[in-house]
């Protein structure tokens, strides 16, 4: 069954504090979003050097919606994060990135914004633990789920049935359950959870779709 992670995406650091005590007796790892403005319009607050202090023991990855993420990489594996995502959209050197890091390559993360085939990382998969399927466009609210992360998915899955799949991005109860049939094995949900009245209820809501969708994984073709 696809394993949901909560998104923490805050400005301030008190909004950051407050999601994270949100979500924190779900006891799941969480997945922080990173933005500097430049790959993106918008920026967060997540200083790498407060994580530590402030997950306080909580797993979590990092989300890399910056430019010239080879200088962030290396500066977020130091801060504890158990993966780290960056957009091939971001930069050219997402070789470098991983021998750059070894032996920390198993920590990485390729991400593809909707409009990106995967034709555009075929070549380099081998070097990376798993990809994260933008469902949106990284920086844009209120948008609506585009539907070729589905094919993405089955694509991925279709080259390398062994990677980790993530999908990030207008993840919602009314679509988990195909993205998980897709053979997605993580699924970021963000405003669902963080700003639910009750982020245990809204977990339950997750867990019942995956669920009822669990049968028809484990019929053979």
């Amino acid at each position: 069954m696809a394993k949901i992670l909560p998104a923490i995406l805050a400005h301030t650091e008190e909004e950051f504090v407050e999601k994270v005590n949100r979500v924190r007796a779900l006891g799941l790892p969480l997945h922080i979003d990173v933005m500097d403005g430049s790959f993106v319009e918008d920026t967060t607050w997540a200083p790498p050097e407060r994580m530590r202090e402030l997950l306080d023991g909580i797993e979590y990855e990092a989300h890399l919606m910056v430019s010239n993420p080879e200088h962030a990489v290396p500066v977020w594996i130091a801060a504890g994060a158990n993966r780290i995502i960056f957009h091939v959209e971001s930069t050219t050197r997402e070789t470098m990135i991983c021998r750059a890091t070894s032996p920390h390559c198993d920590q990485l993360i390729i991400a593809l914004n909707p409009d990106t085939p995967v034709s555009r990382i075929t070549a380099v998969l081998g070097d990376f633990a798993g990809v994260l399927v933008m469902g949106v466009v990284p920086g844009k609210n209120g948008q609506a789920f585009h539907d070729i992360a589905l094919e993405k998915v089955r694509a991925i899955k279709n080259i390398r049935s062994d990677m980790i799949v993530e999908v990030d991005g207008g993840v919602k109860p009314n679509n988990a359950a195909a993205l998980a049939e897709a053979g997605a094995d993580l699924l970021v949900a963000g405003s669902a959870l963080t700003e639910a009245a009750d982020s245990t209820i809204a977990l339950l809501e997750f867990k019942k779709a995956l669920d009822e969708q669990e049968p028809l994984l484990r019929v053979s073709p």
